[in-house]
């Protein structure tokens, strides 16, 4: 066997190989888009401007990681998609896993940061809530071994007292931090951890015609789910929208 051949034995399981990019399901892999440079928020859940993307453009998103147990099993699966998602570390997990968000971006996927603990921002002052995201945003930036894009998005964890459309002097915190708020327009509200065929209807029972889909990671119901919403989604004739920031 030649050196090249081994050097592409070694990483394929990966889904990346020393000659190209091993794509056994390209259907999905769609173009390229770089976030305008003056963005300070997407998201229609969260109240903000809509990403500039066609008809049938989805971006994949999944909070909540990384997650030893789950985690993996993901980057598998948008690799046998070759789709690339952004996702949105906490913090406190970041530290944790420095070797899984090292994986993360060597599998040429996105980061993001979602707060460091997760807390319920409605317990907290304003003071507290800029702390919460700077911690995390610096947890994931150290794991990751320096900053990860030009821009830095955060997403903020919901919680059952906070507005999803964040008030306004947390957005003017977030545009004086250089931070992009990064929100949705789609959950399958897999955090519930339901059947995935429960997660499925959710998803698709309001579904629009393009957008932002939120996923989370540490959940056994998205290690279903993902793939039945990929499928539906190729059905479809949709394409995967990589983000780039």
């Amino acid at each position: 066997m030649t050196a090249l051949a081994i050097a592409a034995s070694l990483l394929v399981g990966t889904g990346w190989t020393s000659i190209g990019w091993a794509c056994p399901q390209p259907e999905l892999r769609g173009r390229t888009l770089e976030l305008p440079a003056e963005t300070t928020g997407f998201g229609k859940v969260q109240g903000q401007p809509p990403l500039p993307l066609s008809r049938g453009e989805y971006v994949i998103t999944i909070d909540d990681g990384p997650n030893p147990a789950t985690t993996p099993q993901l980057l598998s699966i948008l690799n046998d998609y070759c789709i690339d998602a952004t996702f949105f570390l906490i913090g406190r997990n970041a530290q944790k896993s420095p070797d899984l968000v090292r994986r993360i971006l060597a599998e040429k996927q996105n980061l993001g940061s979602h707060s460091f603990r997760h807390p319920d921002l409605s317990r907290m002052t304003a003071t507290q809530i800029e702390d919460e995201l700077d911690k995390g945003n610096a947890a994931v930036e150290a794991a990751a071994g320096g900053p990860h894009g030009k821009r830095r998005l955060v997403r903020l964890p919901g919680s059952a007292g906070f507005n999803n459309v964040p008030p306004e002097d947390l957005l003017r915190y977030l545009k004086t931090r250089g931070l992009v708020l990064a929100g949705y327009d789609f959950s399958p509200q897999d955090w519930r951890n339901r059947p995935p065929g429960e997660s499925f209807a959710t998803l698709f029972k309001n579904f629009g015609d393009r957008g932002i889909i939120l996923f989370h990671d540490g959940q056994s119901n998205t290690i279903a789910l993902l793939p039945m919403v990929l499928e539906e989604l190729k059905r479809r004739d949709a394409k995967v929208v990589t983000l780039t920031f």
